[in-house]
């Protein structure tokens, strides 16, 4: 009996061990941390390939900056092999895209509560329509959409430094000091002026320093919400990250030239 009793110990104790999940928990990781584990795979762009009659074609691309909607994929794929060959674990910070190259490093912004993390990519995926990528269950958690399955986020390409890659020439207006620029976010511009007050009103209720902006432009008027000026593009590009992320989806950055 005693022998028995001990069998039943060592076979629970190893269910117990297959299943265990592993991988980082509990924290919010911090601004920038890169998340790590890449089990040796060489990094790849890959081979254009096609889903459902659909090519893709994957490509370099260190600008990239998307807003769309995010999903999550988990228990069904915990421990089968990704698309670089590395085995997939719904714990750990990992994403599936469509066409980045395997591994690549993005900061993924939830538009509905603002949260960023930042994800590795080293899967294919998602092949359905308006989502732009899938992330762990352990980033959807992070991110705070694990129960609602879906949300919309904006998705930036970053480098093995965790940095965002800026295209060459972006400040080249102020270079030597010869010119230089005024850049606005513009949320909304309305024909009415009391559909642009109540865009300005829940603008500022966020914390966002608004204003109201009239021109004309043939022959009619156009009330503009905006923000700014901001004299260098990186400063309006920051703000736009915070304004976005609190749901103003439209908002952009127009740009006015100095002379």
């Amino acid at each position: 009996m005693r022998y028995i009793l001990l069998l039943i110990l060592l076979l629970t104790a190893a269910c117990s061990s297959g299943s265990r999940e592993v991988g980082p928990r509990g924290r919010m990781p911090h601004d920038g941390e890169l998340p790590v584990g890449d089990q040796g795979v060489a990094r790849k762009v890959g081979n254009p390939y096609k889903v459902a009659g659909v090519w893709y074609h994957p490509k370099e691309d260190p600008y990239y900056d998307e807003v769309g909607y995010a999903s999550w994929y988990g228990p069904d794929f915990h421990g089968k092999r990704t698309a670089n060959g590395e085995q997939y674990n719904m714990n750990s910070l990992t994403a599936a895209h469509k066409t980045l190259p395997l591994p690549t490093f993005v900061k993924v912004t939830n538009l509905e509560n603002g949260r960023s993390i930042v994800l590795r990519v080293n899967d294919r995926g998602p092949f359905v329509k308006s989502r732009i990528i899938d992330v762990s269950r352990r980033g959807a958690q992070l991110l705070g959409f694990d129960k609602q399955g879906v949300t919309k986020v904006r998705v930036q390409a970053l480098d093995e430094n965790g940095k965002i890659v800026k295209p060459k020439g972006n400040n080249q207006t102020y270079a030597g000091g010869t010119s230089a620029g005024n850049h606005y976010i513009q949320v909304g511009a309305y024909s009415q002026r009391e559909n642009a007050e109540i865009q300005l009103k829940r603008l500022r209720r966020s914390g966002h320093d608004a204003q109201l902006d009239k021109t004309d432009s043939n022959g009619k008027s156009l009330w503009r919400v905006r923000l700014g000026p901001f004299k260098e593009k990186l400063l309006a590009e920051q703000k736009l990250d915070r304004v976005v992320a609190d749901g103003f989806y439209e908002a952009r950055i127009f740009s006015d030239s100095v002379r």
